[in-house]
Formats: C-alpha cells, sequence, structure tokens
C-alpha cells in the first residue's frame, strides 16, 4: 500500500495501560447484536466486502486514530492530531464502506468529518472530544454488528488482536531511522492500536486464562514487555525497545493468540 498508515493507524502522557477497555473490545464481548446484522453481505461485491475479523480490525484502527488524536488535541499539539483525525475519513474509511452497506449498518463518515473540521477549526478540546464521542458510538454499533455467535467466539477476538499486531509492529519499525524515533505519527499509530489490541484481551482475559492458564501469563508477560515501547505519547528521541525487540514480542503473542 502507498501509506501503510493508512490503513493499518489513545492515550494519556503515561505509559502503556495494560487494562484500557476501549469501544472495540466492549463490543466484541458478547452483547445482542442489532437487528441491522441481519443483513445479507449478498449486497455488495464479494471481493470488497471484509470478513469478521479484518472488519472489526479497521474499526479498530479507526479508534486508534481518535484516541491518539484525542489525547494530542488536549494536549495542545493541534497539527499533529489533525494528522490523526484525517486518515481514518481518507483513507480507512472508504476500505470499510462497502462492508458497512452490507452488513445494513449506519455509517460514520459524518461524524469522522465533524471531528476533523472542529480540529481544523481550531474549537475548544471539548467540542473535539465531543464530536470523537460521537463516532465512537457508531464504531461500537457496527461492531456490534458483527452475528452474536462470532462475538460470543473469543477466537474472533483474538484474530483481530493478531491482525492488529502485525500493524503495531510495522507501525513501529516504520518509525525508527538509524536507531532513532523519526516519524512520531508512526509511533503514535502504534500506541494507539496497542491499546486497542490491550482491550481486547482483557475483554478475553477471563476465559482465555481459565482455558489455558499458562499460555495467558506468557501472554500478559509479553504484554507487559511490549507496553515498555510506548512511555509517552511524545516519543522519546531514543525507542525504549528496537524495532526488532517490538516485531520479536508481538511475533510470538500472534503464534500464542493464533495458536489458542
Amino acid at each position: 500500500m502507498t501509506d501503510t498508515r493508512s490503513t493499518r493507524r489513545i492515550a494519556p502522557r503515561a505509559a502503556l495501560v495494560l487494562g484500557a477497555a476501549l469501544v472495540v473490545g466492549v463490543a466484541l464481548s458478547g452483547a445482542p447484536a442489532p437487528a441491522a446484522a441481519a443483513a445479507t453481505t449478498a449486497a455488495a461485491p464479494a471481493a470488497a466486502v471484509l470478513q469478521t475479523p479484518d472488519f472489526v480490525a479497521q474499526l479498530g484502527y479507526v479508534e486508534g486514530h481518535l484516541r491518539v488524536g484525542g489525547a494530542l488535541y488536549a494536549d495542545g499539539r493541534r497539527e499533529e492530531a489533525l494528522v490523526h483525525f484525517r486518515h481514518p475519513a481518507a483513507h480507512i474509511y472508504p476500505l470499510i464502506a462497502p462492508s458497512i452497506a452490507a452488513r445494513g449498518i449506519a455509517g460514520f463518515d459524518a461524524e469522522l468529518d465533524a471531528v476533523r473540521a472542529a480540529a481544523e477549526a481550531r474549537k475548544p478540546a471539548a467540542e473535539v472530544s465531543a464530536a470523537i464521542d460521537a463516532v465512537m458510538a457508531k464504531l461500537k454499533a457496527a461492531a456490534g454488528s458483527v452475528p452474536v455467535e462470532e462475538r460470543r467466539d473469543i477466537h474472533t477476538g483474538l484474530k483481530v488482536a493478531s491482525l492488529m499486531l502485525d500493524t503495531v509492529a510495522a507501525e513501529y519499525g516504520q518509525a525508527i531511522s538509524d536507531g532513532r524515533i523519526t516519524d512520531a505519527a508512526g509511533y503514535q499509530d502504534s500506541l494507539g492500536f496497542m491499546q486497542v489490541v490491550i482491550g481486547i484481551l482483557r475483554q478475553a482475559q477471563p476465559r482465555f486464562q481459565q482455558a489455558d492458564p499458562d499460555r495467558w501469563k506468557a501472554v500478559a508477560g509479553d504484554l507487559r514487555q511490549l507496553a515498555r515501547a510506548w512511555p509517552s505519547l511524545v516519543p522519546p528521541a531514543e525507542p525504549a525497545l528496537s524495532a526488532g525487540e517490538v516485531e520479536a514480542l508481538t511475533s510470538r503473542l500472534r503464534l500464542a493468540l493464533d495458536g489458542f
């Protein structure tokens, strides 16, 4: 892809919190599916409609963008925030629009545009936050359109987390050049995506831990090690973990999740 950040892309100024409960994770936890979820995917070309894990992962990327953008905007870093507010509408939404139509659920392109417009107009942080909340509500509904049997299957959430971990490693690696973090947006993307992953795994933890306590112990340990890569919203000049270390940890996590 010409811009991996566009289809792959928060957190406060603090170390990553493993207990984060985020929109996509909550929506995958087993609440009843809305009636609109019964719409057949035959309404759109098969090649254009994403399978459930890919669709939900893309929703997670939108969430990650908005969370990191909101944190930056609230911190007074408004130009940096705009990078994250513009990407979902320009690059992610066109990819998922056919899937939204096929699932018969409400779109949220207008809400994404409202976030961007509010930020470009330099509206107060509270107004931008309210616009973000409107998108988050639509994201939760979109993730909730997944048929209930899929959402209640722990493997659905684990597959979404695995897909997003691959993107976390890619974004983090692209943010580093000559041993230094030179792309703040890429670093922040990986931070936002990692928080969404943690939200999903937090929802999966009780069943995962009960079914395979040893595997969960290893996963939790690797998550704690991986979280060290993001000590703050604004990246340090020198990475806390190298790109290779992040790649190794995410690869090990993906093997554990995919093998559950």
